[in-house]
Order: C-alpha cells, then sequence, then structure tokens
C-alpha cells in the first residue's frame, strides 16, 4: 500500500433520501471531522441527480457557514445547457426575497447569513439527462436558522 492511499476515497453514498423524487444515487464527500482530509477544514458536498420537477426546499432560511450551491447540465458533452429550468430565492432578510431563474449552468456563492430559497426544480427537458445540483458547505454538520 502506497503511503499516499491515504489522500484517496470513494464518494459516500448519502443513506436516506430525504426527497422521494429524487431517483438516482446520491453521493457525497465529507471531509474534516471524520479524520479525512485536513483536519481544520470541514467541507461536506453532496451531488444529486434530478430528473423530475419538484421544489426541493420551501422554506427560506440562512447558514452559520459559507455555502455553493451549483446547478450542472447532465448531458455530459453540453454540462453548460442545464437540461431545464431552476428558481432559486436569495435576500438580505426572509422577507426581502428576490427570484432567479436559471436555464444555463449556474454556480451561486452564499455567504454565512444570506436567506436563500425557496428552491424549486420547474423543468426538466429530458429525465436521462438529469440537473446535476451539488450542494457544498463548510461546516462539520448541516443546520438552518
Amino acid at each position: 500500500m502506497s503511503a499516499l492511499e491515504k489522500y484517496i476515497r470513494n464518494p459516500l453514498s448519502t443513506g436516506e433520501n430525504p426527497h422521494p423524487e429524487v431517483k438516482g444515487a446520491r453521493l457525497a464527500l465529507v471531509s474534516g471531522a471524520d479524520g479525512w482530509g485536513p483536519p481544520d477544514k470541514n467541507v461536506r458536498m453532496t451531488w444529486w441527480p434530478i430528473s423530475e420537477p419538484f421544489e426541493m426546499i420551501s422554506e427560506s432560511h440562512a447558514h452559520d457557514f459559507d455555502q455553493f450551491i451549483l446547478f450542472v447540465g447532465g448531458d455530459l458533452t453540453n454540462m453548460m445547457d442545464l437540461g431545464g429550468e431552476v428558481e432559486l430565492w436569495l435576500g438580505e432578510s426572509p422577507d426581502k426575497m428576490e427570484k432567479f431563474t436559471f436555464t444555463q449552468a449556474t454556480f451561486v456563492s452564499v455567504p454565512a447569513g444570506l436567506y436563500h430559497c425557496p428552491l424549486n426544480f420547474k423543468k426538466i427537458n429530458d429525465p436521462s439527462k438529469p440537473i446535476l445540483f451539488h450542494d457544498m458547505f463548510f461546516a462539520s454538520e448541516y443546520g438552518r436558522k
């Protein structure tokens, strides 16, 4: 065994699925708290294949940590084409939210304290080429406020 193998890991299965609309396997990366990766850097990322329209999160919320929300097209020869339509709301407070609509691959930076959601996958053009939704945040545990 190479001493460098400690830097390589297969993705984790995320276990119970809180959204039955998501039919495909979800994968996760967990770093920091479980002893893999830099011990002082907590990073969590999940990959979700979204193949049918649904509202994933209905209530606006904020976190005590920074987060990235990424939407990428499932056609691996043209990932910039989202292959559908996604709505995401952002705002400085829950009573002053602004709706954003995406039809192309989009990355969203959500600094700690910024309110976001609802998150609604409005349209999926081809279920065989799902929207690839990625949620990445910098904390040992997920929590809303």
